[in-house]
């Protein structure tokens, strides 16, 4: 099974970078390097060499550490192909459905797929155990309870095609592994939306009682689907529309999954 460690980077926004071994294979992967420096102490405590560098996507808070991981480990980075001339010295275009890390009888690996949206050079990582999916890297795509902005080179109808088409139909006991600790505003925003929302309320309670920034709650799509609006939004109850309603002013809205989802991207901007 792959080893992931988590590193939480203390940065004004709150990046998690990811490392990731194959234990038969001894190859080791850093996802999204933020500090080259902090992930280097990490290593060296772990005495693992780092082969491979993964940035989701382009934006400079995703790749700021690897130029130190690359100067001191000779390590490959590997991006998405409209990613190969927007980060510097990226070596390797992936293909979507490439297989990466893979252990020896190939049950267990990552599995590359294109997540466009955030933006159009932006991939995810499904981590595959036994054939099964087991958890997924989300970069910028999906946050705890929410999901990316698409200020800066993205599109909001076309992250909302890749959360239906790549994200809502993982199964629920997926965990997600997402590229920010944006979970507690997130929440906040969700009751903003629908105070009603009872899974929103027992989430925010359980993430207010973790020791700050060093406790995290690893969640599954699941329990995503019960507190995220922008998963609800597939599903939607009267709450959640009236409460998109209440908070655009606008009584048109359609009801429909895209409408509201789109609502609450351009409420969430603002808030």
């Amino acid at each position: 099974m792959l080893e992931v460690i988590r590193i939480y980077t203390n940065s004004p926004l709150r990046n998690f970078s990811y490392i990731v071994r194959e234990p038969e294979t001894e190859k080791t992967l850093c996802i999204d390097p933020f500090d080259s420096s902090q992930i280097s102490k990490v290593l060296s405590a772990k005495n693992w060499d780092l082969d491979y560098i993964l940035n989701t996507h382009e934006h400079h808070d995703h790749i700021s550490g690897n130029q130190g991981l690359v100067r001191e480990f000779g390590a490959e980075i590997l991006a998405h192909p409209n990613a190969m001339t927007k980060i510097p010295n990226a070596s390797k275009a992936l293909q979507e459905k490439e297989r990466i890390l893979s252990n020896k009888d190939s049950s267990s690996y990552l599995e590359v797929f294109y997540t466009p949206g955030h933006t159009f050079a932006h991939l995810c990582l499904l981590q595959m155990e036994k054939e099964i999916p087991y958890a997924v890297f989300t970069g910028d795509t999906v946050f705890n309870s929410g999901v990316g902005n698409c200020k800066n080179g993205g599109d909001p109808e076309t992250l909302y095609t890749t959360i239906l088409e790549k994200f809502e139909t993982l199964p629920g006991s997926v965990r997600l592994y997402p590229g920010h600790d944006y979970f507690k505003n997130n929440l906040r925003f969700s009751l903003n939306i629908d105070p009603k929302n009872l899974a929103a309320k027992t989430a925010l309670s359980k993430v207010e009682s973790l020791k700050e920034n060093e406790e995290f709650w690893t969640t599954s799509f699941s329990e995503e689907r019960q507190f995220s609006p922008f998963f609800l939004a597939f599903r939607p109850e009267e709450n959640l529309v009236q409460g998109i309603k209440k908070s655009t002013g606008n009584e048109s809205i359609p009801s429909d999954p895209k409408s509201l989802f789109l609502a609450l991207r351009s409420l969430r901007d603002k808030w």
